[in-house]
């Protein structure tokens, strides 16, 4: 495993961490394998959210962790209230931050994030003392946002002054690679890259004709759209082809070509995926691929900007 800084906060991250959304998401499994594979890894950074899985992706990270604490890196978020939609009031983050970090069996949580809040959070002072308070008192190592679009991820750098920055950024989703990652990277702010095989169909798994899983995002594309981004698939399936590198790898290697990008958090529940995942680390597309992939833009992918 290859280890990126997060940006100025002095944290070093597996350049592949895991996303932790669907962790939990089998009320009966045992994800217990998985985490421990990861660490074996050299996996050290591992993303979740309070509600993830009925809030069961938090306790097996506790389950688990808790005994490698100083091994890794945990990050969380807090302001998604499932059914109910968003709240980013001061009592909310602190009941939500202490009832993670019971879920979490820790007593500080390395980076904790603004789980996709509208821009208007950035006038709400009274919360950013309120994190930073939580910062001095040690409960967080350091605070930022997840969120989408470069221009607000700028502006939020500009005005909060964030630790880490969490945005979507894969081969059919290149908005932030304008402007944003090098400001960014300028600013000492991490970049936590998420969605970098764009939902898993950048790693096959949604190929025509796969099978279904619990969290498949054919449910929520729709036949039209999930049909568009298999045809978009065979665009670039050049970066697989005798490479020695799978499909899943060279997605994830294209985030890592970029200096600015210091973890890709693809999401999954198999050894064998994260075993693939991990194993992509330490490696870049060349310059000819990049090129290639940047003549695409001049065609029809060059609208694309596809959410997650």
């Amino acid at each position: 495993m290859d280890y990126r800084e997060l940006g100025d906060t002095g944290l070093r991250v597996s350049e592949v961490g895991l996303g932790c959304g669907p962790l939990g998401i089998d009320a009966n499994a045992d994800y217990t394998q998985l985490l421990t594979r990861a660490l074996d890894l050299g996996v050290n950074f591992f993303d979740s959210a309070d509600f993830y899985s009925g809030y069961r992706s938090e306790e097996w990270l506790g389950r688990v962790l808790a005994g490698r604490r100083d091994d890794v890196i945990i990050a969380t978020k807090f302001g998604t209230i499932p059914g109910k939609g968003k709240d980013f009031s001061v009592g909310h983050m602190r009941r939500s931050l202490e009832e993670s970090l019971g879920r979490l069996k820790t007593d500080y949580i390395d980076v904790y994030q603004l789980h996709s809040p509208p821009p208007a959070v950035l006038e709400d002072d009274e919360l950013l003392a309120a994190l930073q308070e939580a910062k001095a008192q040690g409960k967080i190592r350091c605070y930022g946002m997840s969120l989408e679009g470069g221009d607000y991820g700028m502006e939020a750098i500009r005005r909060w002054h964030v630790d880490s920055i969490q945005i979507t950024f894969n081969l059919f989703h290149q908005g932030p690679a304008e402007k944003f990652l090098d400001f960014a990277e300028q600013n000492g702010v991490g970049v936590i890259v998420k969605s970098p095989l764009d939902s898993g169909i950048l790693g096959g798994d949604l190929s025509p004709g796969s099978p279904r899983k619990l969290d498949d995002a054919r449910e929520r594309w729709g036949e039209e759209e999930t049909a568009r981004r298999q045809r978009f698939s065979e665009e670039v399936e050049f970066l697989a082809e005798g490479t020695g590198r799978t499909w899943s790898q060279a997605a994830l290697q294209f985030a890592l070509s970029f200096d600015a990008v210091s973890t890709v958090i693809p999401g999954t529940t198999s050894v064998k995926h994260l075993d693939e995942n991990a194993a992509a680390a330490g490696g870049r597309l060349t310059e000819d691929e990049l090129a290639r992939i940047a003549g695409l833009m001049d065609g029809e992918f060059k609208s694309l900007n596809l959410d997650w």
